[in-house]
This record gives structure tokens, sequence and C-alpha cells, in this order.
């Protein structure tokens, strides 16, 4: 009957451990979609100004595995670590009070671990990071590393960097692994103790043996959620500063989710006195001021470094000026909601970002196809590769590969000339459009900007080719963050001697 009795707990017990797995399961699932689709917009809107942001997702995904490991379990079975101790006490005071010291010893070993491994954890953290960035780097550079000849360097430099981290992981692992050992010891001994103080009170406080066994087991119950937290010390470390580094990155979100989305604009741009710098020995903007009317083309011009890359991130809110500002109809671009000011205006970076998929997808801007046929062709025909997507193989729903891998670098260009003008933005800003176009490719933007400043599309090019500029209503002139000239086309044109 004890037999049938004991065997019986143990299907109790295995079914609601079976529970509580697939619960933590299911909640582990749950918190990543909630918690990643707000970390990855969080991070989106961050635009890297923290290199640490970029791991926000691995965060997400360790807090998740956390969820499901032992430590947590453990966790639940703390609070009956008492109930154990009281039955212990009513079994005998001394059983309770050697379960108490065993406890003391292990709940030591166990803050010993967390002092002795927690900063070098975190350190062990960022070595791997370093070595994950320099790798991922090496293969976006692959191009240039094998025609280069770079493979070995990039190889000693790699292993330099992982070494550091094998070094510091390797400590990190000796001294838990130290820990560990003295803990798994403890418990071992726990148990010829425990049966020994058992027998003693069988002989001398005539308890019966079936007290001694309970004992025992009860005694194993009451250290076991210890043991477990000690052994996975690494994981609660880890997800400590995971949790540390997501509740820095959302710590703003419910301010930044209250922003109102502004109508579409009419295009009146305002720039006064903005200035950009990384840090104080390296300022790229001092000072930029200019005005441009609804429905103009002003064309930024400048020799290399002179800051016009920076001034286009600036003027379609990507950065914000560290002084001045930037106002489109009126409204500070900081102030528009990220989605408002996006989706209603143009913009082509000077490194061309296409994303994995297809032609209509990305000139979709990625939104639903079937409800924006229409926009999608009308962008293509007005860029001059309609007829150009026609003719590959599955047409407007071919797959361009990896950041657009199948794909020339002029059909990059134009594919994404083609996404900034999805849908008639009224605020068009270009990063050198031409630079990877033919002479008829040009002809066709030449046209296109015509086309949009008499549909009332206000447009900002950024150039090193003069035929643009023949287009520009209005022309800036940069020079190492500073604005040399700025007026109509043929005053500035006039000043310096292009005409």
């Amino acid at each position: 009957m004890l037999a049938i009795i004991a065997i019986f707990a143990m299907i109790i017990e295995a079914f609601l451990e079976n529970i509580r797995t697939k619960l933590l399961s299911r909640f582990s699932l749950t918190l990543q979609g909630l918690l990643g689709t707000t970390t990855l917009t969080e991070i989106l809107k961050i635009k890297q100004k923290d290199v640490q942001t970029r791991y926000g997702m691995d965060d997400v995904n360790t807090l998740q595995d956390f969820i499901t490991t032992k430590g947590v379990k453990a966790i639940f079975d703390l609070p009956w670590i008492p109930f154990y101790v009281l039955l212990l006490y009513f079994f005998h005071p001394l059983l309770a009070l050697f379960a108490i010291f065993i406890l003391a010893i292990l709940i030591t070993l166990s803050y010993w671990e967390h002092k002795v491994t927690h900063h070098n954890q975190l350190a062990v953290g960022a070595y791997a990071r370093g070595a994950k960035n320099f790798i991922d780097l090496s293969f976006s550079n692959n191009e240039v590393i094998n025609a280069l000849g770079m493979q070995k360097r990039i190889t000693n430099r790699w292993w330099l960097i992982n070494k550091d981290f094998l070094s510091r992981k390797n400590q990190v692992e000796n001294k838990i692994s130290s820990i560990q050992s003295i803990s798994q010891f403890v418990r071992t001994s726990m148990t010829i103790f425990s049966l020994s103080i058992g027998a003693y009170l069988v002989i001398n406080e005539n308890l019966s043996s079936g007290i001694m066994i309970a004992a025992n087991i009860l005694m194993g119950r009451a250290i076991a959620p210890i043991g477990s937290v000690i052994a996975a010390g690494k994981s609660f470390i880890i997800a400590k500063d995971a949790y540390s580094r997501l509740d820095k990155l959302l710590k703003n979100k419910a301010h930044s989710s209250n922003k109102l989305t502004l109508p579409s604009p009419k295009g009146e741009l305002l720039v006064e006195r903005v200035f950009f710098f990384l840090n104080r020995d390296r300022h790229i903007l001092n000072g930029v001021s200019f005005k441009l009317e609804a429905g103009k083309c002003l064309a930024i011009i400048g020799s290399s470094a002179s800051g016009k890359t920076t001034l286009a991130r600036l003027l379609v809110g990507y950065h914000k000026p560290n002084d001045g500002f930037i106002r489109l109809d009126g409204a500070d671009i900081s102030q528009w909601s990220t989605n408002g000011l996006g989706e209603q205006i143009g913009y082509l970076p000077q490194d061309i970002q296409l994303f994995n998929g297809t032609i209509s997808e990305n000139i979709s801007r990625l939104e639903p196809i079937k409800d924006n046929e229409k926009e999608i062709i009308s962008a293509a025909k007005q860029v001059g590769v309609h007829e150009m997507i026609l003719k590959m193989t599955n047409g407007y729903d071919t797959d361009i590969g990896e950041k657009g891998s199948k794909l020339s670098g002029g059909q990059r260009q134009r594919i994404g000339l083609a996404r900034a003008i999805f849908k008639e933005p009224k605020y068009l800003v270009l990063d050198e459009p031409n630079s990877n176009l033919d002479g008829e490719a040009e002809l066709e933007l030449l046209q296109l900007i015509k086309d949009l400043k008499q549909k009332g599309t206000t447009v900002i090019v950024i150039t090193h080719k003069p035929n643009l500029v023949e287009v520009a209503d209005n022309i800036l002139v940069l020079h190492e963050g500073n604005v040399v000239h700025f007026g109509t086309s043929s005053e500035v044109l006039e000043k310096i001697k292009l005409v």
C-alpha cells in the first residue's frame, strides 16, 4: 500500500511538473511576442545612437530562454523550504537545525557565486559581443577582404579579440565550477549526515526508522531549490544584465508613444542655425540656415566630407540637431511621430539599402502588395524601370536576393528611387541619386524631378554632377560644415563661376 501511495504521489508530481513546464514555455513565447515587437520598434527609433541597442533582440531571446531554465523553476520551489523545515522540526528539532545549517551553507555559496562571477560574467558578455561584431563586419566587407588578400590578417585580428574572450570565459567558468563542486559536495554529504543523525535518533530517541527515511527525503527536497539556483547562477547573471539593458532601452517608450501624427506636409522647409557634431573635436555642421518654399528644388553641393549626407539625414529626421531646428510646414521634425513623418516623405540614401524580398515589396515599403498595385506600378513608371522590371523572369515578383545582391548598382538605385516616390510624397530628399546611373537613366531622373516640381513636391538633391543642378531652383554650397553660398541657381552659379 505504501508503494502504491508513493507511485500515485509521483504520478501527481510528474503531471504538475509537466503543467508547470508548459505554462512557463507558453509564457516565454508570449513574452517574445510582446516584448520582441516593442523592443525592435524602439531599436529602430533610436537609430543606433548607442551601439549596445543593436543587441536588444538578443536580450529578449536571453530572457525568453531564461524563463524555461531549472533556475526559474527552483524559484517556485523556494517558498516550500520553510514548510519542509517545519515538518522536520515536528520529527525532531535536531533534524530541523541540521537542515537550517545546510541551507545556510548553500545560501552563502549562492551569494559567493554571484559576487565572484557577476562583473566577470558581464565582461565576458562584452568580449563575446566584440568578437561577434568583428565577424559581422568581416562578412559585410568580404568583397574587399578577398580582393585585397586580407584573409590571413583578418583571421589573426579575430583571434586576438576572441582569445581575450576565451580567457575571460575560462576564468569565470573555473570559478563557477569550483563553487558548484563545493555545493555538490555539501548536498552529497547532507545525505550521509542526515541518515547518520536519523540513525542516532532511532537508537537513542526511540524514533521509528520510517522517520529517518522520511527526514532524509524531506531534507533533500528542502535543499534542492537552493542547489538549482546555484547551478543556474550564470544564467541568472546573464538574464539580469539583459533585463537591465532592456529596461534602459524601453524606459522612454510611454512618452514616445503619445506623439501626434501630423497631416501630410505641403513641403515648406525652414532650417535655422543647425549644428551637428559627434564630439567636441569633430563638428560636422556649423550653423546651417536656409529656407525653401514648397514645390521648389534645392541642390546641395560641396566637396567630400563637407556635411552633405549628414544634412540629408537631418532633413528626414534620422538625426536630431545638437542645436538649432528644422521645421517642415512650421512643425519641428522631431515633433512628428515616426510613422507620421516617414510615410509622408521620400528618401533615397547614398548607400542604397534594399530588403530581402521581391521588387514590388521593396517599392511598396513592405506594405501589402494587393492594396497598392497601382501605386507600385506608377512609381516604377515615373522612374523609368517599369519596362526593365517586366523583362525580368518574374516581373515585379522577382526576388532581389539579400540586400538586392541579384541587381546591378544602377538597378538597385532606380528601385530605391521608385520606393522614395511611392505614393507621391510632397517632400523628397535624394542623396546622390545618379551615382550609379548611365546617361539615359540620368535624363529620366531629370525629367522625374521636373515632373515632381510641377506636382508641387519639394525636392532636395545632393549631388556632385552639374546636370542635376540645372533643374534646381536654389543651390546650397557647403564647405567643412559651413554654408558658403545659398540663393537662386543663377545667383550661386554666377558666384562660383560655373556659368
